[in-house]
């Protein structure tokens, strides 16, 4: 089988800025996008299965605020957000008449996802600066009748899109310091996200449960930072989670992330 794609598109956007007093920006935008159409290599039984998919148009929406607080020490962004998508690509099955399903890229005809983000930073001391960032998301797919996994008509109305959470938290506490002539460089991060899944029809060996990632680093540089050692730690409680859930002859298979790591990077600018 032989496929091609001849496709176009124009992209635009438009913003609006308003300052209120100048620690206060205020601004929304409207834009157009779009993501290339792909033709997915897949172990395909019958042709139709590597059938491409066409390209993704996005119509996004924003709204939000800026301000800098008490003398700038804080800066607070929040901002929300509405993407109406179009013929999104989603990884969904194809009836197959041998295996029943088998997984392909395909576009849903209607989507959209809403949502808030926002972001406080906090400059404690010359020294000290604490970050806190949060996103919370709703997804939701439009009137969309698929394939499920038992090679069946489904009707997708108002599932959620893959590997997407409702809720991402993240906090850093950093410093950039001296001791004695070296310069001191430390950060303590902590990342959390809820339940999301891998699948649109909701089953439950799909679902990725929410995990949190514990990551820190400290590290001495040279006064004009030339050279510098930094020690670093990446899921320091060994947490135990997965990111990715996929299927296979049958077979449902977890991608587990690392374990607890740690590491030295010896570093030397010019």
């Amino acid at each position: 089988m032989t496929s091609s794609l001849d496709e176009r598109n124009v992209a635009w956007r438009v913003a609006l800025n308003w300052s209120p007093t100048e620690d206060i920006l205020v601004f929304g935008s409207v834009s157009k996008g779009a993501k290339a159409g792909a033709t997915p290599i897949n172990a395909a039984n019958i042709s139709t299965q590597n059938a491409p998919a066409k390209q993704e148009m996005l119509l996004a929406y924003e709204v939000g605020i800026k301000a800098g607080l008490f003398d700038r020490r804080v800066q607070a962004n929040v901002s929300g957000f509405y993407y109406d998508y179009e013929d999104k690509q989603l990884s969904v099955y194809f009836a197959d008449p041998i295996y029943t399903a088998l997984a392909r890229l395909n576009n849903v005809p209607e989507s959209r996802a809403y949502g808030v983000d926002g972001d406080v930073t906090w400059r404690i001391t010359p020294e000290l600066t604490a970050n806190a960032s949060a996103v919370w998301l709703q997804t939701e797919v439009i009137g969309y009748v698929g394939i499920n996994s038992a090679g069946l008509a489904q009707d997708f109305d108002g599932a959620e899109f893959l590997y997407s959470p409702e809720w991402q938290t993240s906090f850093t506490l950093s410093y950039n310091g001296n001791v004695g002539p070296m310069g001191l460089k430390a950060a303590v991060n902590y990342r959390w996200q809820s339940e999301s899944a891998a699948d649109l029809e909701g089953n439950p060996l799909f679902v990725i449960p929410e995990y949190g990632l514990l990551t820190g680093t400290v590290g001495l540089w040279t006064p004009d930072e030339r050279w510098g050692i930094t020690a670093w730690g990446r899921n320091l409680t060994d947490e135990y989670y997965w990111s990715a859930v996929s299927s296979n002859a049958n077979t449902v298979v977890r991608f587990a992330g690392m374990p607890r790591t740690f590491g030295v990077t010896l570093s030397m600018r010019y």
